[in-house]
């Protein structure tokens, strides 16, 4: 009978330790904030790194006029007009059927080098591009020390490099 006791408070040891763990109990981190990663560092606000000013999460403005409407459709068909990226900042299109989307951004050099996909050099797009092919975003310098970036979410590897180098001309052409 002592040991059936034994095994019994074990037992619920153990379901309470495998409770902590699986709810994301992580005293040691050092972020307090609720479902943060783990290691996740605040700002000395107390807000999350990407919730501070100049975040990637803020719209910028006339973000989603660098790319017209037609320019977008061509690519991927029709669309749903643009909104804010809240992945690669600047503005994504989205297509109305099929799954297809069109990034475009303008980041700093630090947010380049925090989020874009650096690929090799490539030709037949703006000067100094680089173009990875597994994610399907094309980045080059734009001036002022910014990168501009054309992601293209197309299932197709051909079309999606065709489209983000005829993207990546059409807005280094309007910066």
């Amino acid at each position: 009978m002592e040991i059936l006791r034994r095994l019994a408070k074990a037992a619920v040891v153990g379901g309470v330790l495998a409770m902590l763990v699986a709810c994301g109990s992580d005293a040691g981190s050092g972020s307090s904030t609720p479902g943060a990663a783990p290691g996740a560092a605040e700002s000395v606000d107390g807000a999350a790194p990407d919730d501070d000013a100049g975040s990637l999460t803020e719209p910028k403005g006339e973000e989603c006029e660098r790319l017209t409407t037609d320019e977008v459709a061509d690519a991927i068909g029709a669309h749903d007009g643009g909104q804010h990226d809240y992945q690669l900042g600047g503005c994504v299109w989205t297509a109305t059927s099929g799954g297809e989307a069109i990034h475009a951004s303008v980041l700093s050099k630090d947010e380049y080098e925090a989020v874009a996909e650096i690929g090799e050099p490539v030709s037949g797009s703006a000067d100094g591009a680089v173009y990875d092919e597994i994610h399907g975003e094309l980045w080059f310098p734009c001036g002022s020390g910014e990168f501009c970036g054309i992601k293209a979410d197309i299932g197709d590897s051909g079309r999606r490099k065709e489209v983000a180098l005829r993207m990546g001309t059409v807005l280094q052409g309007r910066l």
